[in-house]
């Protein structure tokens, strides 16, 4: 059995189409493994322990960010933390008001140094 010109071009097309899939695909793959290492290259794990504090992100504000418009609360003092990434908060104050928030809603917040902190480092005695 011969097969006519037509068919065989056809059967080439085919074969040619299925190439360029299988490039397609692999180009995809390179393409989403670049993505995840550039991803995992710029992250930062957020680590927080008992007696820092923290920043709450106040999401009211997330649509209408005005000029000067603070988009964070705080600071918390972080009294407790659990494995599946919840964070027990405590106010400042003294009513000692605790809640519980998602630790994606944080960022550490570094205390204030007071002056004599800061100079004592400069102090030549």
């Amino acid at each position: 059995m011969t097969l006519s010109a037509a068919q065989e071009e056809r059967i080439l097309q085919l074969n040619a189409l299925d190439e360029i899939r299988k490039s397609t695909l692999q180009q995809t793959e390179s393409v989403q493994n670049h993505g995840m290492r550039w991803h995992d290259l710029y992250i930062r794990d957020k680590s927080f322990k008992p007696g820092d504090w923290a920043l709450l992100y106040d999401s009211k504000y997330k649509d209408n960010l005005g000029k000067l418009q603070t988009r964070w609360l705080g600071p918390y003092e972080i009294v407790e933390t659990f494995s599946n990434g919840a964070v027990r908060l405590s106010t400042i104050d003294p009513n000692k008001f605790k809640f519980l928030v998602n630790d994606h809603w944080l960022c550490l917040y570094h205390k204030a140094l007071r002056k004599d902190d800061f100079l004592r480092p400069f102090s030549t005695a």
